[in-house]
């Protein structure tokens, strides 16, 4: 069930409700008594999550394009002195 905000617009009064998404909309204030109260509209929680959601995801349509090859490490010097390293060149 989501959360809705409402402010009295003869007050001034806000308050939060859990509400089902079918229930019908607060009127009356719990501070004046004043049938003033306006649903607010407010940022939603919504987090979107899976595969192909946003640009970074691993989905296979994605427009990214594969990183080119790391190129190999040169040899060190241990690998150097190495008589065997000399034949492969």
């Amino acid at each position: 069930m989501p959360f809705y905000e409402y402010r009295c617009s003869h007050c001034g009064h806000t308050l939060t409700k859990l509400q089902s998404i079918n229930a019908p909309a607060l009127t009356t204030c719990p501070e004046c008594h004043q049938d003033t109260l306006v649903k607010l509209i407010s940022a939603s929680s919504c987090e979107l999550k899976g595969v192909g959601v946003f640009g970074s995801s691993k989905h296979p349509f994605a427009s990214e394009k594969p990183s080119p090859a790391t190129p190999a490490a040169p040899a060190s010097s241990a690998c150097a002195s190495c008589p065997h390293a000399t034949q492969a060149s």
